[in-house]
């Protein structure tokens, strides 16, 4: 987000200039039509519609869904997936991502699953320095395939996950397992990294971009595993944002 912060992680770097032709952001949609299933949130950045939908029925049964809804957008775009499929640990021992990540296996498309350390202080570079998942990305786009990340989890790992995705060129598919990330991470388009050393915060979201997900797909279940705290503060957030929009007095809002 700026020269300073860059410096106060890396130190002095040399100038460089360097050119790229950006494509136009392509929202993923799916079917809005089975409305006792899938509901989407009217949200917008700017006068771009952010395509945020909520699954209301079972995880495993959203989980068939997502899986659906990516490999019928990327097979209309004739693009052969590299799925990236990153969470915290806590999320990792739920097994949501997992069975994300091995849906989209056994629908044909072998991709990395890549687990962190979950929580703020955690909320840095360092921790996303996998040797083993750089290394694949970068077979996977040598061999011509779409490179796709997916960050299943709260807020931490959507910033982050979305840092990298920005920095590599990805697509970027966000499933919120937490309202905070659903409601707030989400709809900044911030993705950041932290500032930490020995794991104390010295400057919060100071390194990053702004990045847009192609998808946002929340399952309802999964706030059940979400502790009441989580659940308390998310109001505040929410009470925000709705108000921002204009909508809190509507049935959505």
């Amino acid at each position: 987000m700026g020269m300073y912060p860059v410096k106060a992680v890396f130190g002095s770097l040399p100038s460089q200039t360097f050119t790229a032709t950006v494509s136009e952001w392509q929202p993923i949609r799916t079917n809005e039509d089975i409305v006792d299933e899938i509901v989407r949130l009217p949200f917008k950045i700017g006068n771009l519609e952010l395509p945020m939908y909520t699954f209301k029925k079972e995880f495993v049964k959203g989980v068939e869904r997502l899986i659906e809804v990516l490999v019928g957008y990327y097979t209309n775009q004739e693009e052969e997936i590299f799925p990236v499929v990153c969470c915290g640990e806590t999320i990792d021992k739920f097994g949501y991502a997992w069975e994300i990540s091995e849906g989209l296996r056994k629908s044909g498309h072998e991709g990395w699953y890549f687990a962190h350390r979950s929580g703020e202080i955690h909320k840095c570079y360092m921790e996303y320095s996998d040797e083993g998942m750089f290394a694949a990305i970068h077979k996977a786009k040598m061999e011509g395939k779409k490179i796709v990340f997916l960050a299943v989890g709260g807020g931490v790992d959507g910033n982050c996950v979305g840092v990298v995705t920005a920095l590599t060129g990805a697509d970027f598919i966000e499933i919120p397992t937490t309202p905070m990330h659903y409601n707030d991470a989400t709809t900044s388009a911030k993705q950041a990294f932290s500032l930490v050393v020995d794991e104390k915060i010295l400057s919060k979201n100071i390194l990053g971009a702004f990045y847009l997900p192609k998808l946002v797909f929340c399952i309802n279940e999964t706030f059940l595993t979400c502790s009441s705290s989580n659940i308390h503060a998310v109001v505040g957030e929410a009470t925000k944002t709705m108000n921002m929009l204009g909508i809190a007095d509507s049935e959505v809002g």
